[in-house]
């Protein structure tokens, strides 16, 4: 196998140092770009990451104002090439979310993967954001992504808001947290995490691994 040869897509949305040296750990070259690549020359990557903290709102127009949206529906996943949203990079793959909005406003997202993006819905007793170490249990095991990972094993997590697929079988992966909330979502070749791989140690280092090792158009 060549050496995979990651574009990590910087849209001002927080700090993506740990995400970018989490990878270069990895047996593969990265490149971190703040403007999408000339058409001739996308595909010589052969995966691509957004990771991202924040608010859907604000991320949403990021992406655009960038030019990533369309680069990255039009472009990118037209060809269901592999694809990893982080955290807010996640959410974004969704229809719809409402964070950063007045009430009852919603935005619309990438919808790479249907579904919408709203508050979790606990009681008082939980404390949001939710930050810390959370138990991963999947739905289905036998997704590439999830290869080699234990049921129960624990990934770092720092969120306020959850994906809710339309589509019960795009949830790959869930957690508990005053409520179940949906942990990894995946549709083709297109998968969100809403933890962060780069911050859980050994279990976030093999999701990695075998993101980079999904075949590649």
């Amino acid at each position: 196998m060549t050496c995979p040869k990651v574009l990590v897509i910087d849209a001002g949305l927080g700090n993506i140092g740990s995400v970018l040296a989490a990878l270069r750990r990895q047996d593969c070259s990265v490149e971190r770009l703040v403007q999408p690549p000339p058409l001739k020359s996308t595909f010589d990557y052969t995966h691509a990451v957004l990771p991202g903290v924040g608010s859907f709102a604000t991320g949403m127009n990021a992406l655009r104002v960038s030019g990533w949206e369309g680069w990255i529906k039009e472009v990118w996943c037209q060809d269901d090439r592999p694809f990893l949203g982080i955290c807010l990079g996640m959410q974004l793959l969704a229809s719809e979310g409402t964070e950063g909005l007045p009430e009852n406003a919603v935005v619309a997202g990438l919808d790479l993967i249907p579904g919408s993006v709203n508050r979790l819905s606990v009681s008082s007793d939980f404390v949001l954001p939710h930050v810390g170490w959370n138990s991963l249990h999947w739905n289905r095991s036998c997704t590439a992504l999830l290869h080699g990972l234990p049921e129960g094993g624990d990934m770092y997590f720092v969120h306020s808001y959850t994906f809710q697929p339309h589509d019960p079988s795009h949830c790959l992966a869930f957690s508990q947290y005053g409520q179940k909330f949906t942990a990894v979502v995946g549709r083709g070749s297109c998968y969100g995490v809403q933890f962060h791989p780069e911050k859980s140690q050994r279990l976030g280092r093999r999701l990695l691994e075998n993101f980079l090792v999904l075949p590649t158009c």
